[in-house]
């Protein structure tokens, strides 16, 4: 542990300083639970609020949807667009130069251009540190750190959106919680303050549009296309965006919460659908819904995204919810609305106030890119500068996923593709299961939120641990630990509830049903635990030479500190992902259980060897040391016995040596004597020491 230890002390330096605003931030990741996103500025047209992975898509289609679910499984990303249209009501707005406009103030119908003005990213911890074979794998951000937030993580950015003069303050907030792990919160303010561009930007006064009341409608839409994986499987290929995916609704009373005044929620999902032009499958079946692999029948497709509202002000003035909001969950397409219409209408389909209706069921068919909105409205917002008034209004939606399990996945799957069950009855169950376990989810959500707007955390896993992973003599060592005593307490309640440790392993590639495991689908698997906190190391001999593992470690509590509906008394894991070593470990052939066989080659080394000798070019100066011992300490010596350089050597049964002193000069030609000492095998037995004598003729 003493890297690790080194390590933590010259990191905790970065810990202290303060919350920065950064503009144009990096990437900004929620990585702590199931899921994974990716926050990134560059995706699309929009800001961080409004994005359209489309634009990228191309040749590097498998890479845009930045939101994966689950996160160890190979192209489980499924996230191709969030959209915010505004819908305004007949008076529409009045621009920066008297004008009113029915609908937008510049560029494209109802296209959100948002500006992003200021992001960062902050978590109760600072994120794990790996280092795999002595590479530190640490991401390039700096993190700000708050012990007393809410949740595990929190991005916030704001951005401007200059068609409607509207600056959006939005919260995203995610929990490393195992029954926390499968949503985000969305909170977003959004602030009638008529800026068109960021401040930095802002130079005339036409950069603002003028003091007015306006009348709106917010719709949202996070649309989700499962998965990517899902559609190479069937096509051999990466599609564009929900090309074969269908979106609904539904409404559910709260388990958890009935007695709230918002004691239903409505849900908006999607769900991966039939592809028209797929291919028969060995059972004679077209029917790819759930996107069975072809050759095992696993789903790759269960994941049934969606979101809900939790909260929505009552009005600019009354900031309490308003359990009749939402107004609609209306259905959109991509190519029929968003990119096909330039009509005034289209503010009425997004607002829900078209022939579609404002709940519409979902659709019979897979249409290409559908959004259902959640619609809140209608709010006014009055921009006032003389009085200092620029009305906000607050929305927060949770966002998530639910799905059959892995195994369930592969038994159904399978089952299917040798004909014991029809394609109607696989996929009833891949919508049952995914809407079962997705109103779960929302519905922990909506818990959540609710403890949060009363200041109260949620209950909190432990935090993960540090890990180092090095590659060893038909071994791999890990190591772990925290970086200070803290760690233990829980984050809830300052209580030492720590209980122990876990080590998991995954053999062959490090995302699950990657093709390179050719269909073995290999998982993690747990291979040690522990209860003594001070056991901080494990070494794995259970392995092959030559095979690629990654491993994470996890710490888990005794969950005397978890009191709640939903998790009362449980014991509570940290997150396995933000610890996994992203690169592989492999271990070698271990160096000799002997000390008699050390050679030198070559011996003598000669300019006519033509190898090893020129000076001052390492390509051409090494000389090596084989059949060495597991653990030896190597000493070079002159003839006369002056010292020239030691090697502390473990590991393999080869050394190098480029003919240098230990102060960095090369040697001359002469007699020289290699003395193999302090040499044990692999198990740590003492061997005898040997001497070699060789020379070297420049």
């Amino acid at each position: 542990m003493k890297k690790i230890s080194l390590i933590l002390l010259l990191f905790a330096a970065a810990l202290s300083y303060p919350q920065e605003k950064k503009e144009n931030p990096p990437p900004m990741l929620i990585d702590v639970g199931n899921f994974n996103l990716s926050m990134i500025r560059l995706m699309g047209d929009g800001g961080l609020q409004s994005q359209f992975s489309w634009n990228l898509t191309g040749d590097n289609r498998e890479n845009t949807e930045l939101f994966y679910w689950p996160q160890d499984r190979y192209k489980s990303n499924m996230l191709y667009q969030i959209f915010n249209p505004v819908s305004l009501d007949d008076n529409g707005i009045i621009d920066e130069y008297g004008a009113v406009k029915p609908m937008m103030l510049r560029g494209d119908a109802l296209t959100n251009f948002g500006a992003n003005d200021w992001g960062y990213e902050v978590r109760r911890y600072r994120p794990p540190h790996v280092v795999v074979d002595g590479i530190a794998l640490d991401a390039p951000y700096r993190w700000n750190v708050d012990p007393d937030l809410e949740t595990d993580i929190k991005i916030v950015f704001e951005e401007v959106l200059p068609q409607f003069g509207i600056r959006s303050h939005v919260e995203v907030y995610a929990s490393s919680n195992p029954d926390h792990a499968d949503y985000f919160i969305w909170k977003a303010t959004h602030k009638f303050t008529g800026e068109i561009k960021i401040p930095r930007s802002a130079s005339l006064p036409t950069d603002t549009i003028p003091d007015q009341t306006i009348r709106f409608w917010w719709p949202i839409a996070f649309s989700f296309g499962p998965s990517k994986a899902g559609e190479r499987a069937v096509t051999n290929n990466f599609s564009y965006e929900g090309e074969d995916d269908i979106d609904g609704w539904f409404k559910r009373k709260s388990e958890l919460l009935p007695d709230r005044s918002r004691d239903s929620l409505y849900v908006t999902y999607y769900f991966d659908s039939k592809y028209a032009g797929a291919q028969a499958y060995s059972n004679g079946s077209t029917d790819d819904s759930g996107d069975p692999d072809r050759i095992t029948g696993f789903l790759h497709s269960t994941q049934v995204p969606g979101y809900s509202l939790l909260y929505a002000d009552k009005s600019n003035v009354e900031k309490i919810d308003d359990p009749a909001q939402p107004y609609a969950l209306p259905h959109a397409g991509i190519l029929a609305d968003l990119w096909g219409r330039r009509d005034l209408g289209l503010k009425l389909t997004y607002r829900g106030d078209d022939a579609r209706g404002r709940f519409p069921e979902a659709a019979a068919l897979p249409e290409k890119g559908p959004m259902r909105f959640i619609t809140c409205g209608p709010y006014e917002l009055t921009k006032n500068t003389a009085a200092s008034r620029f009305d906000s209004v607050t929305f927060v939606y949770a966002v998530g996923v639910g799905g059959a399990g892995f195994d369930s996945a592969a038994v159904v799957g399978k089952a299917w593709l040798d004909g014991q069950i029809t394609d109607a009855e696989k996929n009833a169950w891949i919508l049952r299961n995914g809407l079962d376990s997705l109103w779960k989810v929302m519905d922990k959500a909506n818990w959540a939120y609710d403890q949060m707007s009363k200041g109260n955390k949620i209950p909190s896993a432990p935090p993960p641990p540090d890990i180092e992973v090095t590659s060893g003599p038909d071994r791999i060592t890990i190591k772990w630990g925290y970086p200070e005593p803290s760690y233990f307490n829980d984050a809830k309640t300052g209580v030492d509830d720590w209980a122990g440790w876990n080590v998991y392993r995954k053999e062959g590639a490090l995302l699950v049903n990657d093709p390179s495991d050719a269909g073995t689908g290999k998982q993690w698997k747990l291979i040690y635990s522990t209860n003594d906190r001070n056991t901080t190391e494990y070494s794995d001999n259970d392995i092959i030479r030559g095979i690629d593992y990654y491993y994470a470690v996890t710490a888990i509590d005794n969950g005397t500190q978890n009191v709640s509906p939903i998790n009362s008394g449980k014991s509570l894991e940290s997150s396995r992902h933000v610890t996994r070593s992203l690169l592989p470990a492999v271990s070698f052939k271990p160096g000799l259980a002997t000390s008699e066989l050390v050679r030198v080659v070559p011996n003598p080394a000669t300019v006519a060897s033509g190898t090893a000798l020129r000076a001052g070019d390492p390509n051409n100066s090494k000389i090596s040391f084989f059949n060495l011992p597991v653990k030896c300490t190597l000493r070079i010596f002159t003839e006369t016995g002056n010292l020239v350089n030691t090697i502390e050597h473990y590991g393999t049964a080869d050394e190098e040596w480029f003919q240098l002193t230990d102060s960095n000069q090369y040697v001359t030609s002469g007699i020289y004597i290699l003395a193999v000492t302090d040499c044990e095998d692999i198990d740590g037995n003492k061997l005898d020491n040997q001497f070699v004598k060789f020379i070297i003729v420049r």
